[in-house]
């Protein structure tokens, strides 16, 4: 992957420790970096998927590069005719992550944890109905090329909230860049 991603490992959490809710991409294991990075190597548009290609070669066991790349293809064709609203996604390589990005590659997680009631719950929040089997089915073939190369993501449950509410300071703005 690039430097950018290299130097984000470099001060990940440590092994072992994964916090239940990534707010930068640093925060990211490996594996879920991996799904980050293909995702938003795909949405950047075509002239991106030979790198993408490549890239699957050498993460993948060889029997799994080709079928993941087309199962991310026919997920993420899926998501962008059936997207419930713009979904919001930041360069390849930047540091930030967003709330669709980390909807993404929880999704991925679920399917992979063996979840797949929580990843279609996570999914709606991205695709309309009619198209959820067409993402999420796709998704699934590629959790299982993750899994048979060796490549887990850690599914981050949801902590029990807390009964204080939470306070916000500061102006409602967002900006993605």
């Amino acid at each position: 992957m690039s430097e950018a991603f290299d130097a984000a490992a470099a001060t990940a959490a440590p092994a072992g420790e994964i916090r239940a809710w990534p707010t930068s991409v640093q925060e990211l294991a490996e594996a879920e970096r991996l799904v980050l990075w293909s995702f938003r190597r795909w949405v950047s548009g075509p002239e991106q998927l030979p790198m993408l290609a490549r890239e699957f070669d050498r993460q993948f066991r060889r029997s799994d590069a080709r079928p993941a790349l087309l199962a991310l293809d026919a997920a993420l064709t899926g998501l962008s005719r059936h997207a419930r609203r713009t979904i919001v996604h930041h360069q390849p390589c930047c540091p930030c992550l967003g709330a669709d990005e980390v909807c993404f590659v929880s999704i991925v997680a679920a399917l992979q944890g063996g979840a797949p009631q929580a990843a279609r719950a996570m999914a709606q929040w991205l695709v309309r109905a009619p198209g959820l089997e067409a993402f999420v089915a796709p998704l699934d073939e590629f959790a299982a090329c993750l899994t048979g190369s060796g490549l887990d993501l850690p599914y981050r449950t949801r902590q029990r909230p807390s009964l204080e509410p939470l306070a916000f300071h500061g102006p409602a703005l967002a900006s993605v860049h």
